[in-house]
């Protein structure tokens, strides 16, 4: 007989498909719905009579969006050590059933499918927020806006392997016999216990790689280069020439994006911009680029991105003007 987890598909996920705005994750989650049960087919292909005869009532959906956000935020089971215990006791099916529910009020979108032939899970994240989780090993991670993240529920025995794009603060939990790879586009890190930034957006130049503790190992894809990086040490891939650089982290502002404490010592313009971008997943322009070389002295805690703006305009006489999503600066009249 089918379970509830099985029947209830992910509104969202459906109204995607149906309005023509999937993208190849999303048509993937469909599949391996509809693959679950054979009644899933003869639910989807109601759902879809539904909604061209206009029911798009259909997907209105209430929820206990806190108690659901409480259970899928976190995904490692009672205290034990033994990650073998930790396969045995997860229980991905009691998430599954509140993973559905959070999507339209929290907008970010956590997949659970369980694999007919086994008790582990594809968990998949695609997040519109900055939001933090704990995986069944421990290891917390944070991911910053427009990330994505895919990863197997709970890990196997052999290591812990993890696919990023965009970017992630990653906590790992120690385990020199277990590591942690984490796979971008361009470059695999591996891991067994320390604490570093991954910056890997794919319309970026540059992939990132910045350790706070521990020891990082860095592999471009060719496999040809291994670039060991030590608390304190950032590493760039450059996209267009496939080089690494190697620089000591100086940057105050690396975990702005988490903390909201963000610091400018006599910083160009040009690179205030940038930060806030990362802070507050903006796009701000400077209209004219002679303005990129002024510099900011200031300190922000938790402020709010218009607050920030009002700051930066008063100090360089300048004025915001919004077309779209975008926000240029320029010079205000004298």
């Amino acid at each position: 007989m089918m379970s509830e987890r099985d029947k209830n598909i992910d509104w969202e996920l459906a109204a995607r498909v149906l309005s023509g705005e999937a993208d190849e994750i999303d048509n993937g989650l469909l599949e391996q719905w509809l693959n679950a049960d054979d009644a899933n087919e003869q639910e989807w292909e109601r759902i879809k009579e539904s909604w061209n005869k206009g029911g798009n009532a259909l997907f209105v959906q209430q929820t206990d969006t806190e108690t659901a956000w409480q259970n899928v935020r976190r995904f490692s089971v009672d205290e034990v050590t033994d990650h073998a215990q930790r396969s045995r006791y997860f229980h991905s099916g009691r998430v599954l059933a509140m993973a559905a529910s959070l999507i339209l009020m929290l907008g970010l979108s956590w997949f659970f499918l369980l694999k007919p032939q086994g008790q582990k899970s594809d968990l998949i994240v695609s997040n519109t927020t900055r939001e933090e989780m704990v995986l069944s090993d421990g290891s917390k991670i944070t991911l910053n806006n427009r990330s994505r993240f895919l990863c197997q529920q709970p890990f196997s025995a052999e290591e812990r392997t993890v696919q990023l794009e965009g970017e992630g603060f990653f906590d790992i939990e120690g385990n020199r016999e277990w590591p942690f790879v984490i796979q971008t586009d361009d470059v695999t890190i591996r891991v067994t216990g320390t604490k570093f930034n991954v910056r890997a957006y794919p319309n970026l130049d540059v992939t990132e790689v910045a350790v706070l503790e521990g020891r990082v190992e860095v592999v471009p894809p060719s496999g040809d280069e291994l670039i060991v990086l030590t608390g304190g040490q950032t590493a760039w891939f450059d996209k267009k020439s496939r080089m690494f650089s190697i620089r000591e982290s100086t940057d105050p502002n690396l975990l702005s994006w988490i903390t909201r404490q963000i610091r400018f010592d006599e910083t160009p313009l040009e690179e205030v911009t940038e930060t806030l971008e990362r802070v507050y997943d903006a796009n701000i322009q400077l209209a004219d680029e002679a303005l990129g070389g002024q510099k900011l002295t200031a300190r922000f805690s938790d402020n709010s991105l218009d607050f920030v703006l009002e700051v930066v305009c008063t100090t360089f006489n300048l004025e915001t003007k919004r077309e779209g999503e975008t926000i240029f600066l320029s010079a205000g009249n004298e």
